[in-house]
């Protein structure tokens, strides 16, 4: 079962990717990869993703860190 992670951690990944943070509008913030073809809306409610954003971020990348099941 996917477990909420810690904002910081989320975003630390999706930098070692390539992605890019975007902009921010209240605690959404919106992420594009580096060739511009997929975008990802990040809720980091109370500094937490969920487990269904973090689901989503698994389903894309296939070396998501072990700890984040």
């Amino acid at each position: 079962m996917t477990k909420r992670q810690k904002h910081r951690d989320v975003a630390k990944f999706l930098r070692s990717k390539g992605w890019e943070h975007v902009r921010t509008k209240g605690s959404h913030e919106t992420w594009k990869s580096s060739d511009g073809a997929m975008t990802l809306v990040i809720a980091a409610h109370g500094g937490e993703v969920s487990a269904g954003i973090v689901r989503q971020i698994q389903n894309a990348f296939d070396d998501t860190p072990a700890n984040w099941n």
